[in-house]
């Protein structure tokens, strides 16, 4: 069953970076996965989860 969160549809068990971010630890766990992306080269990836935690105001990778 899909549900919709900020207009975006995703599958049940799907987490978002709101979702990851709310929990303790949640924002460095995001900013290592940036970092883990960048350099393995999947710089699409990181820049979509970098714009995402932007436009929820969240700390940027550091």
């Amino acid at each position: 069953m899909a549900y919709v969160h900020s207009g975006v549809r995703r599958a049940a068990g799907q987490l978002s970076v709101a979702d990851i971010a709310a929990q303790p630890g949640g924002i460095e766990a995001l900013q290592s996965r940036v970092h883990e992306l960048r350099s393995r080269g999947v710089h699409f990836a990181a820049n979509a989860i970098e714009q995402e935690m932007a436009a929820l105001d969240l700390p940027p990778r550091g």
